[in-house]
């Protein structure tokens, strides 16, 4: 099977993730600095640059958990509305609980 992972196709998994976590963020009616405090950072830098995926700053697994965990979320919702080739990839969830 062939794979491709394009740097367009990468920038959009990026661009979709930032803009789900924004989407959320706000939705819960934080700010980005209320966010990034409540993540342990002393600034809005990472939040900003990666909701718009810009500077070469993304979301790592680690802020994506911190982000769902503050956010009351499911994790997979920052991957809602991801597209390959056109067509929409399928996500499912598993529930994990932290022991």
């Amino acid at each position: 099977m062939d794979y491709n992972f394009s740097d367009e196709l990468i920038l959009s998994l990026h661009q979709t993730i930032g803009a789900n976590v924004k989407r959320l963020r706000v939705k819960r009616g934080l700010s980005q600095l209320e966010l990034a405090y409540a993540m342990g950072n002393k600034s809005v830098s990472l939040i900003s640059s990666a909701e718009l995926a810009s500077d070469k700053k993304k979301f790592n697994t680690e802020h994506l958990y911190k982000i769902a965990t503050i956010l009351n979320v499911d994790i997979c919702e920052f991957f809602e509305g991801m597209e390959k080739g056109g067509k929409r990839f399928l996500v499912t969830t598993t529930t994990i609980t932290p022991t």
